[in-house]
């Protein structure tokens, strides 16, 4: 045993010390190349040597993919979060542009929702002449208020980016009332723009608090007496049109009787989805959404990792 940790030692030394190649190793200790190899593997399982990694980076990286693997999505983007909420979501925006653009060649279309991260992701977006590329909002989104929010304006923005086609969402996100939202339910051009959006490629939306959301916020979308029935629901997320509480399952209030556009239950039939987020009151909600398989593509702040990292300890401890 002993003489076999002595060979490991002397092995890791050769190479990672002596920067000796695998073939100069094997000739002066007349061992075959694949024999340097597996003691060096040997060497790095067994602890004689520890690689480490000296940069920032690396512990974002690997918290990345710890909860890609735990939670089965296809990817996670951490930005850091030591800066202002604004600032956050400026990062967050322009990690998400990079993303989308590396594999904007192989796209036919493009879903978008709306909020302050999605705007900051538009904002972020780089001026790029792409083929036979659709741009589609998932909801409805006309206002006189903060119309930079709106499906239809980011839509109509992200297309100028990429010199892109756009289709436009002809309803607002609110309805006055149940009846007029069914009169838009009711027409053709609603029922198009709905199944376009439904056969995206991919899909970028945000996620939000009913009761602490920004966006909603800065349009004034709720009366006092609909934020009273908010609070007293079983609300704990909202993404495009609906909220869902915390089995997955949307709710009904007359707020969301008014909501027009993709629903939660929706979600299981677009290809890719893309999914923003930022600030720890959304932790509940994004975790009800990773719990049931409707992301595939995560952009959080650190906060927001640190959470889901508790968590994914918790569930290894148990």
């Amino acid at each position: 045993m002993y003489d076999r940790e002595k060979l490991l030692v002397q092995v890791a030394t050769l190479y990672y010390e002596n920067n000796l190649t695998q073939i100069q190793i094997g000739k002066r200790l007349h061992l075959s190349r694949p024999t340097v190899s597996q003691l060096l593997k040997e060497a790095r399982d067994t602890g004689v040597v520890s690689i480490t990694i000296n940069h920032p980076m690396s512990k974002q990286t690997f918290d990345q993919e710890k909860i890609s693997t735990y939670y089965s999505i296809s990817s996670t983007h951490i930005a850091d979060t030591s800066c202002s909420e604004e600032a956050t979501k400026i990062k967050l925006g322009s990690l998400c542009s990079t993303y989308i653009e590396s594999r904007l060649f192989n796209l036919n279309s493009i879903g978008i929702g709306w909020g302050s991260s999605l705007y900051h992701f538009v904002e972020s977006a780089n001026n790029m002449i792409s083929d036979n590329l659709n741009i589609v909002p998932l909801m409805g989104g006309v206002g006189m208020t903060n119309i930079k929010l709106h499906a239809n304006h980011l839509a109509f923005k992200l297309s100028e980016k990429y010199k892109a086609d756009v289709a436009y969402f002809y309803a607002p996100a609110f309805a006055e009332n149940k009846k007029m939202k069914e009169m838009f339910e009711s027409s053709q051009q609603y029922r198009e723009i709905y199944q376009k959006g439904l056969q995206v490629d991919l899909a970028v939306i945000g996620i939000g608090n009913p009761l602490n959301s920004s966006t909603y916020k800065q349009l004034n979308y709720f009366s006092d007496e609909e934020t009273k029935e908010l609070e007293n629901s079983d609300a704990i997320g909202d993404i495009l049109g609906s909220f869902f509480d915390l089995e997955g399952n949307a709710i009904s209030t007359t707020v969301t009787d008014r909501m027009l556009g993709i629903s939660i239950s929706d979600l299981p039939k677009i290809k890719e989805k893309v999914v923003i987020a930022s600030g720890t009151e959304k932790y509940k909600a994004i975790s009800v959404l990773l719990n049931n398989n409707l992301i595939d593509h995560l952009f959080i702040d650190q906060e927001l990792a640190n959470l889901l990292l508790e968590n994914i300890e918790k569930g290894n401890s148990n």
